[in-house]
């Protein structure tokens, strides 16, 4: 008879929402052609007999090639794509001999980090990550010091740590229970990413076939099933990323952190601190691990980490398996700080990372870590390529003195190839992806301009209490939906101008003005979505219910195996 699942009930051994798609062949030919029309473009911009208007052709000299040097990296990236599925005969050996106790499992800790999420968010990760295969201790890590969660610990009988202060975040928050822990190996989850029970077999075997494998980094998929345009942009825009960047970076030992989904040796942390003859400005952040552990001197300390691990002589490896499930930003505003806080670990790596002169460090390597803040820059180009056209139709100017064919031949295959290889990797495109990636952008420029400045930046938990969106979230995208209306005003009152250049213009201005429309439409759209969804989330005493008829049920079926065997 068939029964519904508990609101807590762990996902099922079989339950693979997100679908694995390997490294396409279509996407590897995009990718080779895709380097030729690069340097065939950049022949082009680099002419100085194009010159047009001085200022302007040096703007956009900048923004394009930022675009070109950031999508050159991806490609090449790319091109030296393998993938690990099927893996090798020895990691599978391992698997069977740890699932079927022919070899003794080592001891493993599974943090699960809140501050202040939702108790109903943060439940059902624990039990999910208490009812994972193979042996481990299960710890909720409180930031927010919740008397409820540590109830509800106790009920479901696993571990509970808090610290009298939220210094570092989420770092000093792994840092302090890596004091008070022991376990040989180390899990850290996000509470709002419920790992399925196959998580740490299909991850611990890696660190066991090789002892100089410091770290195992899985991908982040999301629920985004009527949540939203916000949710759905966020999570589709990162697909590309952990379907084909990430896997790459293993064929350069370049893989990093993302900050959950991830499995550490307890060693290689702890061989994380100041180095013999070293000063707490080696890294020139000005901080220094608490006798080992994460990197507490960045926004972006799980990149920073896997970097230092890295300096080291540590090998790290990313799993193209999907084995959590979490939540992305459903909201504008938590979206954008999320946006920002990550766009200021990026800009750090950028300035304070020394990694064009750090020797431990093989060109490949550098150029990966290099990607994290040339991703970043993308939004620098973007500010540049907005402004542009609505400029052209206003005053008459443009950056280039090419004839339109000219240019267009030039320009179009590498911004074709551009958008076909995510396209042809991902088999699709989402408009809320283009949408909310475009928004991010004046997030990424305050990020670029607060870490020049030296000012730091606040963390806030991405699913703690936020409110709804309002046009102060937006004044910048306001701004340039107010200058493209002016821009496209004009061009209709000057029919006079060069017929093919001022089409081509008045496009763009018009998919930038309806950009900016989606955006506010989509927006407040989600912020509904947000309120249905946040109206159907159990409270407090609902929650509490739900906690104990779930722990009733699971020791009734305990027992009914105990008496069936």
């Amino acid at each position: 008879m068939h029964t519904n699942r508990h609101p807590f009930a762990p996902p099922p051994v079989e339950q693979h929402d997100v679908p694995w798609r390997d490294f396409q062949q279509t996407t590897k030919f995009a990718v080779v052609f895709g380097l030729a029309a690069a340097c065939w473009y950049l022949t082009f911009i680099y002419d100085r007999a194009h010159v047009n208007h001085p200022v302007l052709w040096w703007f956009t000299l900048l923004a394009e090639s930022l675009v070109v040097i950031h999508t050159v990296a991806v490609w090449s990236t790319l091109a030296g794509y393998r993938s690990d599925i099927p893996e090798n005969h020895e990691l599978g050996a391992i698997r069977r001999s740890l699932l079927t106790n022919e070899t003794a499992c080592p001891s493993i800790d599974v943090f699960v980090c809140c501050a202040g999420e939702p108790d109903h968010v943060v439940l059902k990760t624990v039990i999910a990550a208490q009812e994972m295969l193979l042996p481990h201790n299960t710890w909720i890590l409180d930031d927010a010091r919740s008397d409820e969660l540590r109830n509800a610990a106790e009920q479901l009988g696993v571990g509970y740590l808090r610290r009298s202060t939220d210094a570092h975040a989420k770092a000093g928050n792994v840092n302090a229970a890596l004091q008070r822990t022991d376990g040989r190996f180390v899990v850290i989850l996000d509470a709002d990413h419920v790992p399925r029970p196959d998580f740490l077999s299909e991850t611990i075997p890696h660190l066991l076939a090789n002892p100089s494998v410091a770290m195992v980094q899985t991908p982040q998929t999301y629920s985004t099933e009527d949540r939203g345009m916000v949710a759905e942009g966020a999570a589709v825009s990162q697909e590309l990323f952990y379907t084909a960047i990430m896997p790459a970076k293993n064929a350069s030992n370049a893989a990093f952190c993302v900050g959950t989904n991830v499995v550490f040796r307890r060693a290689a942390l702890a061989s994380l601190t100041t180095e013999a003859g070293e000063s707490t400005e080696a890294t020139r952040l000005g901080r220094e691990y608490p006798r080992g552990g994460i990197w507490i001197g960045s926004n972006s300390e799980d990149v920073w980490t896997s970097l230092e691990l890295i300096r080291r002589g540590w090998r790290t490896v990313f799993v193209p398996k999907v084995l959590t499930q979490g939540l992305t930003p459903d909201r504008l505003r938590p979206f954008l700080a999320q946006q920002f806080r990550w766009a200021c670990g990026g800009w750090e790596m950028l300035f304070r990372g020394r990694l064009l002169t750090e020797h431990r460090l093989t060109l490949s390597q550098k150029v990966q870590y290099l990607m994290v803040p040339s991703h970043y820059a993308l939004s620098i180009a973007t500010a540049i390529f907005v402004l542009m056209s609505p400029v052209y139709l206003l005053v008459d100017q443009s950056p280039i003195q090419a004839g339109f064919w000219d240019w267009f031949a030039h320009y179009a295959p590498f911004y074709l190839l551009a958008l076909a290889v995510p396209f042809l990797q991902a088999g699709k495109v989402r408009w809320s992806a283009v949408i909310m990636s475009l928004a991010s952008v004046p997030a990424h420029l305050r990020a670029l301009l607060m870490t020049v400045t030296g000012q730091p930046a606040a963390w806030t938990p991405t699913h703690g209490q936020h409110g709804r969106f309002t046009l102060r979230d937006v004044v910048p995208h306001l701004a340039v939906a107010v200058f493209s209306i002016a821009a496209l005003a004009v061009a209709l009152s000057l029919p006079t101008r060069n017929l093919a250049s001022t089409s081509l213009a008045v496009f763009f201005v018009a998919v930038q003005l309806a950009i900016v429309i989606a955006l506010l439409v989509g927006s407040e759209r989600a912020d509904r979505a947000a309120d249905r969804h946040e109206a159907d989330e159990p409270d407090v005493d609902e929650t509490r219910a739900l906690l104990a008829s779930y722990v009733a049920n699971h020791r009734i079926e305990g027992i009914e195996r105990v008496n069936a065997n």
